[in-house]
């Protein structure tokens, strides 16, 4: 699931009753940088770091629980994929 962190961020900014302004001098940015990271797709995770801090807000939580999602699903696939192993094998002997 592609996330659009930018996107984000400025809901969590509206959440919060902030101004961009005063987003932008918490983050030590100007205003029109801070306008720039709402376009972003990605962002860095230093930046990403300060920005959680600034807005008291964990944006890696999402990302964590999407991939023990993932994770989960793909054991789910090793499991099934090993007794469907075990069961060809089983019909090999029996011919």
């Amino acid at each position: 699931m592609e996330q659009h962190i930018g996107a984000q961020i400025r809901t969590v900014i509206e959440q919060r009753g902030m101004t961009v302004t005063e987003f932008a001098k918490r983050i030590n940015k100007s205003r029109e940088n801070a306008y720039s990271i709402f376009t972003r797709k990605t962002i860095d995770t230093g930046l990403l770091k300060l920005i959680s801090g600034v807005l008291d807000y964990d944006f890696f939580k999402q990302f964590s629980t999407e991939y023990t999602v993932l994770e989960a699903a793909y054991e789910q696939n090793l499991a099934e994929n090993k007794m469907l192993r075990d069961y060809n094998l089983l019909l090999r002997k029996e011919k």
